[in-house]
């Protein structure tokens, strides 16, 4: 699929982070929503389908796990493939990850080329 017709649903409580893998997106072309919160994130589903979603693991109001467990739940989202994000990066959280049902797992920093490969290995 080209990246033209990505639908990002990008998650995170940091907003540094958020804005900056936002253009790092954006800079391609690719569709970007964004949302400050687990909380956020929801209550855009409602009205946005995305391609993929990027979501932080830490957040205080819905983290990304528990996001996870919801969009699965959900019949017109279980197949919509689930990137975590994290700051607090291991190898046992990025296990821990794989195991719930993330279909891939990035630490922060992001860098551009890395989130580019893992989206495009996830959407195709």
């Amino acid at each position: 699929m080209d990246r033209g017709n990505w639908k990002v649903l990008l998650i995170d409580d940091e907003p540094d982070s958020l804005d900056l893998i936002y253009d790092m997106l954006t800079l391609h072309g690719i569709e970007v929503q964004r949302a400050a919160s687990g909380t956020m994130g929801l209550a855009l589903l409602e009205t946005f389908t995305p391609t993929v979603i990027v979501v932080d693991l830490a957040m205080p109001d819905i983290n990304g796990w528990e996001l996870l467990a919801r969009v699965r739940q959900r019949p017109d989202l279980a197949d919509v493939p689930v990137v975590a994000i994290t700051a607090y990066y291991s190898a046992s959280v990025a296990e821990a990850a794989r195991q719930a049902g993330f279909d891939a797992f990035l630490p922060k920093p992001i860098k551009s080329g890395e989130l580019l490969r893992r989206l495009s290995e996830v959407i195709e």
